[in-house]
């Protein structure tokens, strides 16, 4: 942590719009680079396709299963239960000087989540894809497991934070692809080999960090299961925050009056996918004043007052600490809000344009700026979360990613049956109101920190 924060306050030492400017921009390539870059790619991969093409069934089925494939490995497969608990423990390790456990501990994780993606996936596979080849319905197993590796591998690289590192190796492999898919991509089953292949190959450079910076001599351990001291709180929490974040998608696209099928039994919505997807490109300037104040500014003043508190600071040097972390956190949920804000009035203006350069019909202008909306909200309530865990508030995070998770449920199964004028309101209104109960939330922890900490010493 220290590295990238020294850097981004180095490069906003002299205070000036040019420094401050570089330093945002750095921010933004490495929070949000690896997703943008892949994003971009896959697009790129699905236009050369597109126009080498008479159809457009060789694209749709492509950026389906990559689609479906993001999600599970992301949220209903197990790790969206592993990702915080497992991030917590490899953290907790490294605390301890125990650093040899990490390998291990990785390889293990693999071991288990490739066992029981299997047990979960190969079924699935099978029954979603009862018309097609037995070839192709590997290859999108293989996809799907290879896909949680890298989920995996991505979350523990992060959280050694080796940020830049992982840009580039999502940067380099995804160009890659895109060249290899331009030359030989004809088919769907084309596109999706060089697809498996090129992830392979990013999961073997993601899991190099972490072979090289925490050598071992032991090679698997399973501790990290351990079922008494697990961090249960933690893993419901990333899985109902990671399902939360997925369910709105899903209820348009197997709803009847808003799904299609488009290959096997996978279904897309026309009307809800293009908006949600163009909505959260816009929130990645927000992701990178947050991370820039996460890293260069909260961490420092984090670390100081536990430091404080541990070495039997004055109370008052400790309160002292106390108020410049609230100070930091209200400064960088103003700034998000104010960025983003900034952000919406300027694509709200330009919708029009920007539609019409992407070809895109402007009967989605009214979705994209609701979704747009809760996109900013879901930014805002995604920053207090990550502040929360850092205040080790586990209990709370839980319930307010399942309360996402419902509230998201309900509300989108509602607006579908209010009507098309109502798509993307329940997405919208359910960030609102979990977003306002975790700024009460996170001013009340900041509120009795004091008292909790001394409490649980």
């Amino acid at each position: 942590m220290a590295g990238i924060s020294l850097q981004l306050q180095k490069m906003v030492k002299n205070k000036s719009i040019t420094s401050l400017g570089k330093a945002y921009g750095y921010a933004a390539l490495l929070s949000s680079g690896p997703w943008v870059s892949s994003i971009i790619a896959i697009l790129i991969i699905g236009f050369f396709s597109a126009s080498q093409s008479d159809t457009q069934t060789s694209t749709v089925s492509y950026q389906l299963i990559i689609t479906y494939a993001f999600a599970f490995a992301s949220s209903i497969m197990l790790t969206g239960l592993i990702q915080l608990p497992f991030t917590r423990y490899i953290a907790d390790k490294i605390y301890e000087k125990r650093e040899d456990l990490v390998l291990p501990s990785y390889i293990g994780a693999l071991v288990v989540t490739t066992i029981l993606g299997l047990l979960w996936i190969v079924p699935l596979a099978f029954y979603v894809f009862e018309d097609v080849s037995t070839l192709y319905i590997i290859i999108v197993i293989y996809i799907f497991i290879t896909m949680t590796w890298i989920w995996l591998a991505n979350i523990i690289a992060s959280s050694l934070k080796f940020y830049k590192e992982i840009f580039y190796a999502y940067l380099f492999i995804y160009a890659i692809m895109v060249g290899f898919s331009y030359f030989y991509g004809g088919n769907a089953v084309s596109l999706l080999n060089i697809f498996l292949v090129g992830n392979l190959l990013l999961f073997s450079i993601l899991s190099s960090f972490i072979i090289f910076s925490y050598p071992s001599d032991k090679l698997i351990s399973f501790d990290f299961f351990n079922f008494k001291n697990f961090y249960w709180f933690l893993a419901f929490s990333g899985f109902f925050y990671s399902l939360a974040v997925w369910v709105d998608k899903f209820i348009f696209w197997y709803h009847p009056l808003t799904g299609t099928s488009v290959l096997g039994k996978l279904n897309s919505s026309v009307v809800y996918d293009i908006p949600i997807f163009l909505a959260y490109l816009t929130i990645v300037p927000g992701i990178a004043v947050f991370f820039f104040r996460l890293e260069a500014y909260f961490s420092q003043k984090y670390d100081l007052f536990f430091d404080a508190v541990k070495n039997g600071g004055r109370l008052k040097t400790i309160t002292g600490y106390k108020n410049d972390m609230m100070g930091v956190i209200r400064q960088s949920i103003r700034e998000v809000l104010y960025i983003q804000t900034i952000i919406a009035i300027i694509i709200y203006i330009y919708t029009p344009d920007i539609f019409e350069f992407l070809n895109i019909p402007q009967l989605y202008t009214t979705l994209f700026h609701i979704d747009m909306v809760g996109a900013q909200l879901q930014l805002g309530f995604m920053s207090v979360l990550a502040l929360l865990y850092y205040l080790d508030k586990r209990r709370a995070t839980m319930w307010l990613s399942l309360l996402f998770l419902v509230l998201n449920f309900s509300f989108t199964l509602l607006s579908i049956y209010l009507g098309p004028q109502f798509f993307g309101y329940g997405y919208a209104i359910s960030l609102l109101i979990v977003f306002t109960i975790s700024l009460w939330v996170i001013n009340k922890t900041l509120q009795d920190i004091e008292y909790e900490t001394f409490l649980l010493r």
